[in-house]
């Protein structure tokens, strides 16, 4: 059996991960019908897991990397879109996940803080939450991606997904 592809879209929060991950599905499952999008922040209410400390993130980032493993062994294709925070989980991906293709979203600081869709810059900034990437844990940038984009705006969600697509060759 031919094994699935998983496309790992990584960034840190309000990078675009879900958007441009959405994009990708739309534009793969219009040629194909073995493919899920797995979101982040779905995904862990599915898991029930909203433990954001150190030993959480790390249950629930193995946890997203064994399904993904699971399914792409299945053939199936695999779009996550996850923080994906450190270069361990990265390499365990490349190591042990055959068709694996990872999408690192670059987005200055200023950026995110300004678009903080979800709040938790400015609750972090504020003290109000902790265990926040980026401003109180640092974020181990992808090392060696296979698509990196520069998120700042200056190009649309849908020209940031086909230049993805053309890239991979996809």
């Amino acid at each position: 059996m031919q094994k699935g592809r998983l496309f790992w879209i990584t960034g840190l929060s309000g990078a675009g991960k879900t958007t441009i991950g959405t994009l990708m599905y739309q534009y793969l499952k219009k040629i194909e019908n073995n493919i899920v999008f797995i979101d982040g922040d779905v995904i862990r209410r599915v898991y029930q897991n909203m433990d954001y400390s150190e030993g959480g993130r790390e249950k629930i980032s193995y946890m997203n990397m064994r399904l993904c493993k699971m399914l792409t062994d299945q053939g199936i294709d695999v779009i996550i879109a996850v923080i994906g925070m450190k270069d361990i989980y990265r390499e365990w991906n490349r190591k042990n996940i055959d068709n694996y293709f990872e999408i690192y979203l670059e987005v200055p600081m200023e950026i995110l803080i300004s678009r903080d869709s979800k709040g938790l810059y400015s609750k972090a900034l504020s003290h109000e939450i902790n265990n926040v990437y980026g401003i109180d844990i640092p974020y181990e940038e992808p090392k060696c991606p296979d698509v990196k984009i520069y998120n700042d705006s200056s190009k649309s969600p849908e020209e940031i997904c086909q230049i993805i697509i053309n890239q991979l060759n996809v």
